[in-house]
């Protein structure tokens, strides 16, 4: 059996102190702070922005319902990664939940003062033939969470105006679940 020279021992220390040191579990309270540049924004919370929803005029086909925005109203940038969580919703009753149109992934920084904008596609009007799961006449509800939100984060009720900003009551009528569409950045 060989013998090791101090030299080899202590190098081998050297290397394994150094690799425990490069794990992803080091402390980092002796690291150096990261740049602003290179951090990554703290999930955007219901404290920091101020919901609204707008019925868009006539019937569409094809086209959005109404439009969902979230104004940042904090004073650091925060991020916005995937889809708010939209409800529209009558007491214990009847309820539909918004889903995204297309499962491309959102990941945007929303920076204080500026907004973000989904349009929501559903049918508010119904025909004959469909019926309508959340009916205008029990006035309903519209919550609304923002995308990874903290666990004490309920969410914001949202009214729903016309383009004047007059308050209507929502109505969701059809076989489809409302859509949530690619978002815009304002």
């Amino acid at each position: 059996m060989a013998r090791r020279t101090p030299a080899v021992s202590a190098l081998s220390l050297v290397v394994l102190l150094g690799a425990a040191a490069c794990g992803k579990d080091h402390d980092t309270a002796t690291q150096p702070p990261m740049s602003s540049s290179h951090a990554h924004p703290a999930a955007c919370g219901s404290s920091a922005l101020n919901w609204r929803m707008t019925l868009l005029p006539g019937k569409p086909h094809h086209t959005p319902t109404a439009m969902l925005s979230a104004a940042h109203e904090g004073s650091e940038p925060c991020a916005f990664d995937g889809y708010p969580g939209l409800e529209f919703w009558v007491g214990k009753g009847p309820s539909a939940d918004a889903k995204p149109k297309k499962s491309a992934p959102v990941h945007l920084v929303l920076k204080p003062g500026h907004s973000i904008v989904f349009p929501v596609f559903y049918d508010a009007v119904g025909s004959p033939s469909e019926s309508c799961d959340v009916l205008a006449e029990n006035d309903p509800r519209i919550s609304v969470t923002p995308p990874h939100r903290a666990a004490h984060d309920h969410g914001s009720l949202v009214e729903l105006t016309d383009a004047q900003g007059h308050r209507v009551r929502a109505q969701v009528c059809g076989p489809d679940d409302p859509l949530l569409g690619a978002p815009q950045l304002h």
